[in-house]
């Protein structure tokens, strides 16, 4: 298994957000992390890789115990991150949020991801090279934020709200880099609100309800049960 947790807690001060929180990701495999607003699922990606320090439970990530590690260590052992917010470098040009990522990373026989292959997978950088990050419009940044996740050449790739606020022709293009991504034989663990698109990409989905796991399942399961979408995903 690439990453597991069992029994994780996490919270912010006093305020306690996940209730022990278990779920696995295999290598090669899509997982959603899914639920109504407010639920714990951005706690959940920011514990994974040590943003929130995990009060109680175990982490494993590449075959090593991370539960106490710092977010750096994590990262360099191969988990990526496309946080929410997209979180890039204001004003620093598209080609050096792109360079200052860069990680060679050895843990794989495929296609390593350099300046090029980036700027090939999302053509528009590569018109934006020179742009500051506060001349993109939101589509753009969020391929740059995807972009400087993969030149981490990361083994697991985690999208925190991969399409929010995006017009539909960008989250169009979003979900369609993500299936090919999906090809490679990437791992990702993915937020977002468009069930339709999620269903079409990921193997299994876990459902998350006041930071914990209330029902887990392939997407064949999750589209056979739509009291589970009025239960647990209904507004």
């Amino acid at each position: 298994m690439l990453l597991s947790a069992r029994g994780l807690e996490a919270g912010y001060g006093a305020a306690k957000v996940l209730f022990g929180l278990s779920l696995d990701i295999a290598e090669g495999e899509v997982v959603t992390l899914i639920g109504r607003n407010g639920m714990g699922k951005t706690t959940t990606i920011r514990a994974l890789i040590g943003l929130v320090r995990a009060s109680a439970g175990e982490i494993e990530f590449c075959g090593e115990r991370v539960e106490k590690s710092p977010p750096h260590r994590i990262a360099r052992l191969g988990f990526g991150l496309v946080p929410e917010g997209r979180q890039i470098f204001p004003n620093l040009s598209v080609r050096e949020n792109l360079v200052m990522a860069g990680i060679e990373r050895g843990h794989g026989g495929g296609e390593p991801w350099t300046l090029e292959r980036v700027i090939e997978f999302f053509p528009r950088l590569g018109e934006r090279l020179q742009n500051s990050g506060t001349q993109l419009s939101g589509g753009e940044q969020q391929m740059l934020a995807i972009g400087r996740a993969l030149m981490t050449n990361p083994r697991l790739l985690a999208l925190d709200e991969a399409t929010e606020g995006l017009a539909p022709v960008i989250r169009e293009e979003i979900w369609s880099r993500l299936g090919a991504l999906k090809r490679t034989g990437l791992s990702i663990l993915v937020i977002d609100k468009e069930l339709e698109a999620l269903c079409e990409l990921a193997d299994r989905h876990y459902i998350i309800e006041k930071g914990e796991i209330v029902w887990s399942g392939s997407t064949t399961q999750l589209q056979a049960n739509p009291e589970i979408h009025e239960t647990y995903l209904g507004v």
